[in-house]
């Protein structure tokens, strides 16, 4: 079934349809939530939050794109009102890796000098990323590590697409500065 059949399921209150929902887009909400804040706890309670909202919201949704879409808006605004509200700028500053790169990276590094090579690399691209601006960071996430489109990027982050590309490229020039030094 389509993210769309889905939601219109559980915007009918139906609760399996809405587990089945929270199984497909749980994972890749909670990757991109760690990617911006850096903190597994904070992204997982974040996630939950926002899957909460989801189902709140659910009886006024409307199938005018796509559902990924839809909820990586909801928790992109979630991620700015939590760090707003508590007044912590270090969580929208952290280092944006997925979870899976973090347990890869220590992995490696128990393992032989060569993966303790690329762990380090690996964390200097993290120490990069997160030394963007939270602007400049959403775009790099949602485009670059999330892999969506120029288009699905700008509806996510509210901006025209030109913006998404200025952006893309500001950010692509600060990672490969930020990396030489």
């Amino acid at each position: 079934m389509d993210g769309r059949a889905l939601m219109a399921r559980v915007r009918d209150g139906d609760r399996q349809a809405f587990e089945a929902l929270y199984s497909r887009y749980g994972s890749p909400v909670m990757r991109f939530l760690f990617r911006l804040c850096g903190e597994r706890a904070l992204a997982e309670d974040l996630t939950q939050d926002v899957f909460l909202k989801v189902w709140r919201a659910a009886p006024g949704w409307k199938p005018l794109g796509r559902v990924s879409t839809w909820l990586f808006q909801i928790a992109k605004h979630h991620w700015w009102n939590e760090a707003a509200k508590r007044g912590r700028r270090a969580h929208l500053e952290g280092p944006p890796v997925s979870p899976d790169d973090a347990t890869a990276a220590d992995a490696a590094s128990e393992r032989a000098p060569e993966h303790l090579a690329r762990a380090e690399a690996a964390q200097a691209v993290a120490a990069a990323v997160a030394a963007l601006s939270p602007k400049l960071r959403l775009v790099f996430v949602l485009l670059r590590l999330e892999g969506l489109s120029l288009v699905e990027t700008a509806e996510i982050a509210g901006i025209p697409v030109g913006t998404v590309k200025s952006r893309a490229a500001a950010a692509e020039a600060a990672l490969r500065k930020h990396l030489r030094q």
